[in-house]
């Protein structure tokens, strides 16, 4: 019994040794692999956290006193100087466009497309905006239904015979996220169209709340809607979305998944976690078509918006309609009217898009004098693209009359 016990004491030690061993390898491993990512990307491209948290702790009245020591700074061309020292001063990657009274304030690139090559990103340079892809197709719903091929009260089964709940769920449940379809997991391969519709109706046999009763965000609904634009164009929703929308704004840095690296200016996407930044793996486009699968440049993206306010892709009624909140969460047709958190003044239109890599905001004012696009392609470096997005509209807004009253 004594050596039995001394055995499996002896035993216990062993395997208490091999587990600290281990531990200590798994330890030795990640702390190689971080000074490794530290030593070749992030102390080349590194931010300066003093800096950054600087103006994200500050006011108003902090950074224009900051400002002032730049000697970039001049009052007569106070906009520009002072959005592009925002943004040099919170290290946002990617491009810029804001436009205010019909004028370029600033359409410039920060950061790198492509760290490993040092190319730095630029105006034309293109990046996915993800969920900001809902806003083209909400576009093209209304383009149909003013046709008379749609109707945004038609039930889901005049299209989806099969799907679950398809009669009680009406296209405008889907355009507003009140249709209860629950979120899917994206993760997955290679989808044929009818293989994601029966994704997503696997999914839909159990929904989160009766249909145009609560507001639900999920990807799902788009994916849907943009089936239902197939359906009811007679073609593929990316080709009607290039002859209805990209052609008519003038959109021609503009286009679908893969295609982005054949384009002259592609960027890479990015993603920042615990200060270290890596590329993460590539969603598969067709697990989010519909929804997210878009990319574009900044400027093509404000002819977008410029195109939807000039009457060019929807009438005035169906304006009116995309930009009516229907739910708690101030959501329209693929936008928020004045999301909190999002604007200064009397508010604005905006929509927000991410996939792994990469991180966009677009809005416009609700007088339409303003225009704001963010696109960055490293996902998490800055905390809240809201928040940069609304000290841009702070600045446009108050920074002018500072300058003035103290001039």
């Amino acid at each position: 019994m004594q050596k039995r016990s001394e055995y499996n004491l002896s035993k216990k030690k062993q395997k208490k040794r091999i587990f600290i061993r281990s531990m200590i390898c798994i330890c030795l491993f990640f702390i190689l692999v971080s000074t490794y990512i530290t030593l070749n990307k992030w102390s080349r491209h590194g931010v300066n956290d003093s800096e950054k948290q600087f103006v994200e702790n500050s006011n108003l009245e902090d950074i224009l006193s900051e400002m002032k020591k730049s000697s970039k700074f001049s009052t007569g061309i106070v906009d520009k100087n002072f959005i592009d020292y925002y943004l040099n001063k919170i290290h946002f990657n990617g491009t810029a466009l804001v436009v205010k009274d019909g004028k370029i304030v600033v359409n410039k690139g920060y950061g790198f497309a492509n760290q490993e090559e040092n190319i730095k990103n630029n105006p034309n340079t293109v990046f996915y905006i993800g969920s900001i892809t809902k806003s083209f197709v909400a576009t093209s719903i209304m383009q149909l239904a003013e046709e008379g091929k749609i109707n945004v009260q038609d039930p889901l089964s005049k299209y989806l015979p099969t799907f679950p709940h398809a009669k009680q769920i009406r296209l405008i449940h889907l355009l507003t996220h009140t249709s209860g379809i629950p979120r899917r997991n994206e993760s997955g391969g290679k989808l044929s169209r009818d293989e994601l519709m029966k994704s997503i109706s696997q999914s839909a046999r159990h929904l989160t709340s009766l249909p145009g009763t609560k507001w639900n965000y999920s990807d799902s609904n788009y994916s849907v809607l943009g089936y239902v634009v197939e359906k009811a164009s007679g073609v593929p929703l990316h080709q009607y979305i290039k002859e209805h929308i990209f052609k008519v704004a003038g959109m021609k840095n503009s286009g679908f998944g893969k295609a982005l690296k054949k384009e002259t200016f592609p960027s890479i996407g990015y993603k920042k976690v615990w200060g270290l930044t890596y590329t993460p793996r590539m969603i598969e486009f067709s697990q989010i078509f519909g929804c997210g699968d878009i990319y574009t440049t900044a400027y093509d993206l404000y002819k977008f918006d410029h195109a939807l306010v000039n009457g060019k892709l929807v009438s005035q009624k169906s304006y009116h309609q995309i930009f009516t909140p229907h739910n708690r969460a101030n959501y329209g047709f693929g936008w928020y009217i004045n999301r909190k958190g999002w604007y200064s003044g009397s508010g604005n239109n905006s929509n927000h898009g991410v996939i792994p890599g990469w991180n966009s905001a677009n809005s416009f004012s609700k007088n339409e004098n303003m225009y704001v696009v963010l696109l960055s392609n490293i996902q998490n470096n800055n905390k809240s693209i809201g928040k940069v997005n609304k000290e841009i509209y702070t600045f446009l807004i108050d920074v002018p009359k500072k300058i003035i009253g103290k001039s």
